[in-house]
């Protein structure tokens, strides 16, 4: 029976609703461990754990964001906002009856082994035994910050803290980051700021959120097999971006120095407006500080009130010693992005990133934690082919293709991605009959 098999999540927001939905199902006993009040993650506007402001939006559509057999109501729009994206979070976990599965204002304070077991406690002083324990805590966790030389006199902020361009009103302000918080915040400060500068380290692929009437990646998903070849395709979707006003050497922004599907896209329909409108003035990398005064590679200087950091995160486990689990190049070595090589009966969830929506991906990730659940608790055949594989195999996740950031260790080819994925999940339960 699978309900013999305790399972703790740690973790409400959509990767661990993904989760829990499939242990559900499959007729698991699973306790769902929330440190916020409710579901949502950084979804969760209000909540220590918010990566919400004001005015955002999705970057991913609609369409590829619900999760297949769920889909968001119809009157949403192609790319809804935090406030709806939140609803349909919580509409999810009531529809599956996650909510009773759930302890809200349970932050874990320690995760460690117990024998064959793990022992999890919270805050609240709770501590329970569970055979197999699911991370599920976010990659957007510790803030981190560009560091350059010198001392920076002036406010300093990390995009985890921007709630609206009420904070810039206006104050001169440098934006550091190209990714898409970045240009996001950049666009959305330019409306109340004095003046917003904008400082990225390389050139970048703008892409339009719209393309043909159509949301770009559906646009981009239609393409099909029109062309013979992959360069093909991309040198088309090249030019057609270009043509509809999207390359940034026509602002005078640095070509990039890799290919367009090199780097996870920066989907953002403005910032090269407010660029050509000089509402967001673009700078190369910070050189050094000096006062309230930035100066740059170039040696050009500007004087700012307030710097925001939209330069990423780290992950974080406070509840689970460092030395448990092996690490490279300052993030845990796990198989797959989910599986420790040094663990059996521990797994994370939602720490790999595709140029793609969320809802297929947290059904592949649930589908996977189900899979390894079964041949866990019934010690199938499966099991033990996939533990000796966790150990010896580099499936090949399309890594290497991309540029070499702290960003992209965790990025991985969505194709690729999937059919590993659907590889090692069916290797698991080879031969089992339910």
């Amino acid at each position: 029976m699978t309900d013999t098999l305790k399972i703790a999540i740690i973790g409400g927001g959509p990767t661990g609703l993904g989760v829990s939905r499939e242990l559900k199902q499959a007729g698991f006993d699973f306790t769902i461990y929330e440190a916020e009040s409710d579901f949502g993650g950084v979804w969760n506007v209000g909540a220590t754990s918010s990566r919400a402001y004001r005015s955002l939006h999705l970057i991913s559509p609609k369409f590829n964001t619900q999760v297949p057999d769920f889909p968001m109501p119809d009157d949403y729009p192609d790319y809804p906002n935090h406030k709806q994206m939140l609803a349909y979070i919580r509409s999810f976990a009531r529809e599956f009856g996650l909510y009773d599965h759930a302890r809200f204002g349970a932050a874990v304070t320690e995760l460690k082994p117990a024998g064959n077991q793990w022992s999890v406690s919270t805050v609240g002083g709770e501590t329970a035994l569970y055979d197999l324990v699911v991370i599920c805590n976010g990659l957007q966790r510790v803030p981190l910050y560009a560091e350059y030389p010198g001392t920076y006199e002036g406010e300093v902020l990390h995009a985890r803290d921007y709630k609206s361009s009420q904070q810039v009103m206006d104050k001169r302000v440098l934006v550091i980051g190209g990714g898409n918080s970045g240009c996001d915040l950049a666009v959305d400060a330019s409306h109340t700021a004095d003046c917003v500068y904008h400082s990225t380290r390389r050139g970048y692929y703008y892409q339009p959120k719209f393309i043909d009437g159509k949301p770009t990646p559906q646009w981009m998903m239609e393409l099909g097999s029109k062309f013979a070849t992959k360069e093909e395709t991309l040198a088309y979707i090249q030019e057609v971006f270009r043509m509809a006003g999207f390359d940034g050497t026509d602002y005078g922004l640095p070509q990039p120095d890799y290919p367009l599907d090199g780097a996870h896209p920066v989907m953002n329909s403005q910032i090269l407006f407010h660029i050509a409108h000089h509402d967001v003035i673009p700078k190369g990398d910070v050189k050094s500080y000096s006062g309230k005064t930035v100066t740059f590679t170039d040696d050009s200087t500007v004087e700012v009130d307030l710097i925001l950091h939209a330069t990423g995160y780290k992950r974080d486990f406070p509840f689970l010693e460092s030395d448990l689990l092996e690490w490279k190049d300052n993030i845990p070595d796990l198989f797959l992005h989910a599986v420790p090589r040094n663990h059996d009966n521990l797994l994370f969830m939602g720490y790999i990133n595709t140029a793609a929506g969320l809802g297929d991906g947290i059904k592949t990730q649930g589908m996977f934690v189900k899979n390894y659940a079964l041949a866990y608790a019934k010690k199938l055949p499966g099991l033990e082919k996939f533990l000796e594989a966790k150990k010896t195999d580099q499936p090949d996740l399309g890594q290497t293709y991309y540029i070499d950031s702290y960003r992209h260790k965790w990025e991985a080819d969505l194709w690729k991605l999937l059919g590993h994925s659907r590889r090692y999940r069916e290797m698991l339960v080879e031969g089992y009959n339910d």
